[in-house]
């Protein structure tokens, strides 16, 4: 087989254009060599004198000519139709033999009579016939015109077989056929590499990023495959470098910001102290911001996910809320297992429920079952969010409040950022939604433990296409 798939390769052209043309010529190719094939086997004989059919419509013929004729010139015309292939014409004075009987409406009687024109009387006349002429097979017949000339005549009696309409039916839709498979065929194995490379873009970037790069296939996709390739190493390496950078300063920030704590500590005025904590306050917290958003940001490895009871956790943040006297209260919970890491799970919703204290005044969160899995509700009573900024909003440092008033704020734009990282890197998704009663309601859908278990099941059962081997 392998031989056989060098050959293969090394016979396909190495262009879209070339392969599409070798399609068009292979469709060309396949179809005239069906349509011959069909020609040769269901052609008609190339001599009609060996036809009955044209022997029955002649014999027709010379009746309407008899017919016609001035009655002196018949025997004349008579004696010239001896001469017709497969037909032996004869005088005849309209004498039947004993038993004769109208004969009955054949296959080639019809065709004598629409020949014929005009109605005709025809005798059968073979019950006069040797035992050997009737063996032959053949019609031995004496024929009446309405104008009164009579003659006899032998000719071949044959069921005249129809046009092969079904077999000429059969080839047009095997040839349909065959020109629709090879197409369907030729065109996705031409697409497959397309296909695979279209795979590879879309999962770049997400927790799925280890598709690979068609490394077969027509020498256009192959230069964009190899393009894109180079392209995400840099970005890759972009990241990489705008992650290491952010780490670093966040880190390195803490030691002065702790130093600067220390001295503020012997600020003898009371307001100038608490003005220099709280600005370093500030600071450090949005270090701790910073280095968390570049922490859940990563892509996760999905083998160190393990079992997490969802309600569990909700129920944890809940009452660590509960504790501190935070008004958060758990409307209605389901025990489902999905698939995680605790400690990020509880940091999402810990960050949507404190922003419902903050900026709702208080929060309900509740679970209910999603088409994709199960959903997590953190509603709150404020004023929501307009629709044209929700998107906006899940951008890393962009706040509700449009004054950005560092003195006052009470949060960097990050919350909901390290949240949708999370989500995301679970394999689910975030969604901000104004309650119908007013208030925000924030949803976490994730995916439950036993679809990604089926999931991976049918991507390993899942036989590779024979174009791509």
């Amino acid at each position: 087989m392998r031989p056989l798939r060098r050959i293969r390769a090394r016979m396909r052209p190495a262009t879209i254009a070339g392969q599409i043309a070798l399609l068009i010529v292979a469709g060309i190719a396949v179809a005239h060599v069906v349509a011959t094939a069909a020609f040769l086997l269901l052609h008609e004989s190339q001599n009609p004198d060996a036809l009955p059919g044209v022997a029955a419509s002649r014999l027709g013929n010379l009746t309407r000519l008899l017919d016609a004729i001035d009655p002196a010139a018949r025997s004349a015309l008579l004696a010239s139709g001896r001469s017709l292939p497969l037909i032996r014409v004869e005088a005849w004075d309209g004498t039947a033999p004993p038993g004769a009987e109208p004969m009955p409406e054949l296959p080639v009687i019809r065709r004598l009579r629409n020949g014929a024109g005009h109605p005709v009387t025809i005798t059968d006349l073979s019950a006069g016939d040797t035992e050997q002429d009737r063996s032959d097979g053949r019609l031995h017949v004496g024929i009446v015109t309405s104008s009164g000339a009579m003659f006899q005549a032998t000719l071949p009696n044959d069921p005249l077989r129809p046009p092969k309409q079904g077999a000429l039916i059969f080839t047009v839709v095997f040839l349909a056929l065959t020109l629709a498979l090879l197409s369907v065929w030729a065109t996705r194995a031409l697409t497959a590499p397309l296909k695979r490379l279209a795979g590879a873009a879309e999962a770049f970037g997400t927790r799925d990023d280890h598709v690979a790069l068609p490394e077969a296939g027509p020498r256009e996709v192959l230069a964009v495959s190899r393009a894109l390739d180079r392209m995400r190493s840099r970005v890759r390496r972009l990241i990489d470098d705008r992650t290491q950078m952010l780490a670093a300063i966040s880190h390195d920030l803490r030691t002065p910001i702790t130093r600067l704590r220390l001295r503020a500590e012997f600020i003898e005025d009371d307001n100038a102290r608490a003005a220099t904590l709280r600005d370093l306050d500030q600071m450090n917290g949005l270090v701790e911001a910073a280095l968390s958003f570049v922490r859940d940001g990563q892509a996760r490895d999905a083998s160190s996910f393990t079992l997490v009871d969802l309600a569990s956790v909700v129920q944890t943040v809940c009452d660590d809320f509960s504790d501190i006297g935070a008004p958060v209260s758990v409307g209605r919970s389901r025990h489902v297992l999905v698939q995680g890491r605790t400690e990020e799970l509880q940091r999402a919703i810990t960050n949507l429920v404190d922003n419902a204290v903050k900026y709702g005044g208080r929060a309900e969160v509740h679970m209910e079952s999603a088409e994709r899995g199960v959903r997590i509700c953190v509603l709150d009573f404020g004023p929501g969010i307009p629709e044209v900024e929700r998107e906006a909003m899940l951008q890393p440092f962009v706040r509700g409040d449009r004054a950005r008033n560092l003195n006052e704020a009470r949060g960097f734009g990050l919350g909901l950022s390290i949240v949708q990282a999370i989500v995301e890197a679970h394999n689910g998704r975030l969604m901000l939604e104004n309650g119908p009663a007013g208030g925000l309601n924030a949803v976490i859908e994730l995916p439950l433990a036993a679809q990604v278990f089926a999931g991976r099941a049918a991507e390993k059962a899942a036989p590779v296409p024979a174009e791509a081997a």
